[in-house]
């Protein structure tokens, strides 16, 4: 096998790797509805350090080409961490714009909503701030959306449970 064939063929692998990755993040439902924000959150621990990537994937239900049309005349996205308390909840972190792209899938297409973060574990997903109370931590994500044409939406997505300070994993 040629060099380029090994190239090719690990790509390829690498490329499926990211689309079943992505597939397994992504919000689970029958059809989408149109108009309807949907989020997803996952939080994975990484091995180096105290890093944490939290990927959160968001779609908004529409045709192919109303995705685009919001693309391509200035429509936003960004994505909150907060954490999540019976008295109250804090956000942790307001990220930066998130990656917008216009999708067509077997649930129907829409504006497909991704964030990917690597954040220090202990600074932005220890929402209890000290051993005391640190009895695990809850934390969420908020999709903010604004886009021509559509009233500003936002969404929460599923808690993840989990010990992210300095003492926990």
């Amino acid at each position: 096998m040629s060099p380029l064939e090994k190239i090719t063929r690990v790509a390829a692998a690498l490329g499926a790797a990211a689309t079943a990755a992505l597939a397994l993040a992504a919000p689970a439902h029958a059809a989408d509805e149109p108009g309807k924000l949907t989020a997803r959150l996952t939080v994975t621990e990484l091995k180096t350090g105290n890093d944490c990537r939290v990927l959160t994937v968001g779609k908004i239900g529409m045709t192919n080409a109303q995705a685009q049309y919001l693309i391509d005349n200035g429509a936003t996205a960004r994505v909150e961490i907060w954490g999540e308390d019976p008295a109250y909840d804090n956000r942790m972190y307001k990220g930066p714009k998130a990656s917008l792209s216009a999708v067509s899938d077997k649930n129907g297409g829409g504006l497909f909503i991704v964030s990917d973060l690597t954040l220090f574990c202990a600074k932005y997903l220890d929402e209890d701030n000290g051993p005391l109370l640190d009895i695990g931590d809850e934390v969420y994500t908020k999709i903010i959306f604004e886009g021509p044409g559509y009233p500003r939406m936002t969404k929460k997505s599923n808690v993840v449970h989990g010990s992210y300070g300095l003492f926990g994993t």
